[in-house]
């Protein structure tokens, strides 16, 4: 069984973010091989890709079911690691991304205090 990982804003039931990647038959990576963090802001009736900040060519990184946390700041923050050692992290509810650490091993899971 495969899942994603995924994240409920902190105050907003209907605010969620996942990573989809790919099935078992073409490769756990994201599709297209273009990083994108999911948003849906009416419970997961509609959704929208936010790439900003995000490898959008050659991205072959997978995302553990763990490996997604926020915060409960205000705006609400995002964390996640990859299997090729990245954690990246967004200030703005998942709008924008920025690499805060590279060449860990692989991070199995991620925690955000506050």
């Amino acid at each position: 069984m495969f899942g994603f990982p995924i994240r409920v804003h902190p105050r907003d039931g209907n605010t969620i973010w996942t990573i989809p990647l790919n099935g078992d038959s073409q490769g756990r990576f994201p599709p297209g091989a273009a990083a994108a963090v999911w948003k849906s802001m009416d419970a997961g009736q509609t959704w929208s890709a936010k790439r900003e900040g995000l490898p959008q060519e050659n991205c072959f990184f997978t995302v553990l079911r763990q490996a997604m946390a926020g915060d409960t700041a205000e705006p609400a923050g995002l964390y996640f690691g990859t299997n090729s050692g990245s954690v990246f992290a967004s200030s703005d509810e998942g709008e924008s991304w920025q690499e805060i650490a590279r060449h860990l091993p692989t991070v199995l899971a991620v925690e955000a205090l506050g």
